[in-house]
C-alpha cells in the first residue's frame, strides 16, 4: 500500500523558518517507504520583503530537496490584522494545493502539522476537493496551564479551531498535556485524538565521541529568548547557585529572541555575566557539539507542548532538568533528570546543585538507549505507518 499511496504534508512553518522537525519528520516518512510531498506557504512579512526585496516573494516552484518534493510559494502578511492574514494565508494555501494537483495528481491523505494554520488549510482543501487529512497538533498554549497560554488564544481564533479539528480523521497530540487545552475549545474531536510523541533523529543526534569533562560543569539551555521560555528564571538560579557552591559551572545559552539584550542586562545586573554566554541561534550541527560539550540541559519554561530540545539532548546521553509544563512532565524520569515546579528559583538552584554533585549516578548510554526506544525515529514512525494504513484501508 506505501507504494500506491501518497502523503502531502502542510507545515505551518517550515525552513529556512524553523520547522527544522517538520523537514525531518517528513524525510523519515520518506525512509519508511511513503511517498511523501511537502506543500510550503512561505509567510512573508514587510520587514523581511524589504530585507531580501522581491525575491523573498517567490512565485509557485517545485524541486527536490533532500529527496522530498517540496511545492514553495508565498504569502505577503500585511501589518496589524492577524485575522486577515491568517484568512489570506489559507486561502493561498488552498490555491497552491489546486495547482499541485493539477500537476501531480490528488494526494491520498494530507498530514497538517498544527491547527494554526495548516490545519486550517487542510480544512479549506478537504471542503473543496474532498482529500481526508490528519492534524498534528505541536502548540503549546494548548497546555492550557497558565493564564498566559491562554491568552494566546484570541475569540476569533475558537471557530477557526473548530471547523478544522470537526473536520479532520485523526487529531495526533504530541503529548497528553495538549488535551485540556483543546477539549476546553472543541470537545467533540478529542474522541478522534491520540498521543504520538515528536521523534528525533538517531543519526544526528549522538553520545560524544570522548567522555564529557566536568570541570568547569556546563549546563545548556536552547530555545527562543521569550519569556515562557524562563530564561530569567535560570539566570535567577545561577545567581543563587553561584552564593552556594565553590565548584567552578557555565551555563550556555542557544538562541535568539526578542528579550536577549533584556536577558544579557538582568545578567549583569546580577552579576552573573561572567558565568553566562549567549550563544545565537546555532545549526543542527553546531547545536550537536554543544550538546556533546555539555553536562546537564536544563529547561525551566513556563508551558510547553512537548520538548523536541529535551530529547534532542537525551539523545546524547545529557542528563535534565525541566519543569512541570506539560510535555516535559512525561519526558523526565528520576532515572534521566529532576521535574520540578515551574517559577521557583531557589528548586531550580537547588536541582542545578544536585545534578552537578551526582553527575555520575546518570548513564549517559541508558539514556540514549531508553530515548531511542521511546522517541527513536524508526518507532515513531512506526505508529504513524499504522494511523496512515487504517485511515487509508477505511
Amino acid at each position: 500500500m506505501k507504494e500506491e499511496k501518497r502523503i502531502l504534508i502542510i507545515p505551518s512553518w517550515y525552513p529556512p523558518d524553523g520547522g527544522y522537525f517538520f523537514k525531518e519528520h517528513s524525510e523519515a516518512l520518506l525512509k519508511m517507504g511513503w511517498q511523501v510531498d511537502v506543500l510550503v506557504c512561505r509567510l512573508v512579512g514587510i520587514r523581511k520583503l524589504m530585507q531580501a526585496g522581491w525575491s523573498a516573494l517567490r512565485r509557485y516552484r517545485v524541486r527536490e530537496e533532500d529527496g522530498l518534493r517540496v511545492i514553495r510559494a508565498s504569502y505577503l502578511k500585511l501589518p496589524g490584522n492577524e485575522k486577515y492574514n491568517i484568512l489570506g494565508w489559507a486561502r493561498q494555501t488552498a490555491r497552491i494545493y489546486h495547482r499541485y494537483e493539477k500537476q501531480f495528481g490528488r494526494p491520498d491523505l494530507i498530514l497538517a502539522h498544527s491547527v494554526t494554520w495548516a490545519g486550517y488549510a487542510s480544512y479549506l482543501i478537504n471542503r473543496k476537493h474532498g482529500i481526508p487529512y490528519v492534524i498534528v497538533e505541536h502548540r503549546s498554549f494548548f497546555v492550557w496551564s497558565t493564564q498566559e497560554a491562554r491568552q494566546m488564544v484570541l475569540p476569533f481564533h475558537v471557530p477557526l479551531f473548530g471547523l478544522a479539528y470537526e473536520h479532520c480523521e485523526k487529531l495526533i497530540l504530541v503529548s497528553d498535556s495538549l488535551r485540556k487545552g483543546i477539549e476546553t475549545l472543541v470537545p467533540s474531536v478529542i474522541e478522534r485524538s491520540m498521543v504520538i510523541p515528536n521523534m528525533i533523529r538517531e543519526d544526528l543526534f549522538l553520545l560524544p565521541p570522548k567522555a564529557r569533562k566536568t570541570e568547569p560543569f556546563i549546563f545548556l539551555w536552547a530555545g527562543r529568548l521569550e519569556h515562557v521560555k524562563g530564561v530569567d528564571l535560570l539566570l535567577e538560579a545561577v545567581k543563587t547557585l553561584s552564593e552556594q557552591t565553590e565548584k567552578r559551572f557555565l551555563v550556555r545559552l542557544a538562541g535568539k529572541g526578542s528579550l536577549r539584550e533584556e536577558l544579557e542586562q538582568q545578567a549583569a545586573i546580577l552579576g552573573v555575566s561572567d558565568r553566562v554566554s549567549f550563544l545565537g541561534r546555532l545549526s543542527r550541527e553546531d547545536m550537536l557539539k554543544e550538546m556533546q560539550g555539555a553536562n546537564c540541559f536544563v529547561l525551566p519554561t513556563r508551558y510547553e507542548a512537548f520538548g523536541v530540545v529535551l530529547i534532542e539532548a537525551m539523545a546524547t546521553g545529557l542528563p535534565l532538568i525541566a519543569t512541570r509544563s506539560g510535555g516535559p512532565d512525561s519526558i523526565v524520569t528520576r532515572e534521566n533528570g529532576i521535574l520540578i515546579e515551574g517559577e521557583n528559583v531557589n528548586e531550580l538552584a537547588a536541582a542545578m546543585q544536585e545534578i552537578m554533585a551526582n553527575i555520575k549516578e546518570y548513564s549517559a548510554d541508558e539514556i540514549r538507549k531508553q530515548t531511542l526506544v521511546h522517541y527513536g525515529d524508526r518507532s515513531v514512525m512506526q505508529q504513524y505507518g499504522q494511523v496512515f494504513l487504517q485511515l487509508l484501508q477505511e
